[in-house]
């Protein structure tokens, strides 16, 4: 009688065991392939608002946690609860939102990892709030939040910018998941003019995200928030990776007046601070609302055993007295 295995020898590639991503924009319940035994992950939580009116402070961004080296143990055929972490509400110009440092954002969660939500943004001389990455300061001599908190290695952010200025009355950036938030100024061109009130001055710019390819095309994630300006100064920018822009009244650029701006949606980065609205309506001393975080799983593809090993010497002795199908 023939023996058959079909000549297979060693390890089967499982034609259905190609690589899998699924991404999360809110949570759910994320279910292993039946061949998977390990994964890469991204895990950004939601980022924090920015201060409220009165130079407020960027938000901080989300937590920003990855591997990409296929080194992290899933079960095959298992249930695993995600969260997606909400991003922190903006501030209202108006009480009780004016004076109020900005909301944190939530934590994202995968199995054991978790990234915390990021720090909201100081107000009205506060200090930011700490976070996975932290709130921008707002004004001198306040402080910024600590990124990285509770700390991981790799580290999940970096800090919001403090101002170095004294007498300041600027919010300084929000971190972002790849640098430190920067810090706001009273600069020459804003101290004081007719057009320009004393003390107006720039709101440092949002902190610098990172760029992750875990989807299949590179994307910039978790950039921070960018401080208010007080009065007619100019709102900082926010930083790459989705942060809002801070608010601002500058009489000479309509592109720089308006309130805080919100980070974008699904990448965890953080929104503007709110400025003192000087002469204009008070809408536009409003903070921006950080935007929710993100997790994305890529399964490996995984392989099975064959149904047999056969000894080489076996095989010839079969196939030469034909006994081998």
């Amino acid at each position: 009688m023939a023996l058959s295995n079909g000549g297979i020898i060693g390890v089967e590639n499982d034609p259905s065991g190609a690589p899998l991503t699924t991404t999360f924009t809110s949570s759910g319940t994320f279910t292993s392939g039946s061949k998977s035994t390990a994964a890469q992950y991204l895990v950004i939580a939601g980022a924090a608002g920015g201060g409220g009116y009165h130079y407020g402070g960027g938000g901080g961004a989300g937590g920003f946690r990855t591997s990409t080296d296929d080194s992290f143990p899933i079960d095959a055929s298992t249930g695993y609860p995600i969260t997606v972490g909400a991003g922190g509400a903006g501030q209202a110009s108006t009480p009780p939102g004016q004076y109020q440092q900005g909301n944190a954002g939530s934590n994202s969660v995968f199995s054991s990892i978790t990234s915390t939500g990021g720090g909201g943004g100081g107000a009205y001389g506060s200090a930011g709030a700490d976070g996975g990455s932290g709130g921008g300061s707002s004004g001198e001599p306040a402080t910024a939040g600590a990124g990285n908190t509770p700390p991981v290695s790799p580290s999940q952010g970096y800090a919001g910018g403090t101002s170095a200025t004294p007498g300041a009355q600027s919010g300084s950036g929000g971190g972002g998941a790849g640098s430190v938030g920067a810090n706001g100024v009273n600069t020459p061109s804003f101290v004081p003019t007719p057009e320009k009130a004393a003390g107006s001055g720039k709101g440092g710019d949002g902190g610098n995200g990172t760029a992750s390819s875990l989807s299949g095309s590179p994307v910039t994630y978790a950039g921070g928030g960018g401080g208010a300006a007080h009065a007619e100064g100019v709102g900082g920018v926010g930083g790459p990776g989705g942060g809002g822009k801070g608010g601002g009244y500058d009489p000479d650029a309509t592109s720089n007046q308006g309130p805080g701006q919100a980070g974008t949606t699904n990448k965890g980065s953080g929104g503007g601070g709110g400025c003192h609205p000087g002469s204009t309506p008070a809408a536009t001393g409003a903070s921006g609302a950080g935007g929710s975080g993100i997790v994305i799983i890529k399964e490996n593809g995984g392989t099975i055993a064959a149904s047999g090993v056969w000894n080489m010497d076996d095989v010839y002795t079969y196939v030469t007295d034909e006994n081998w199908a």
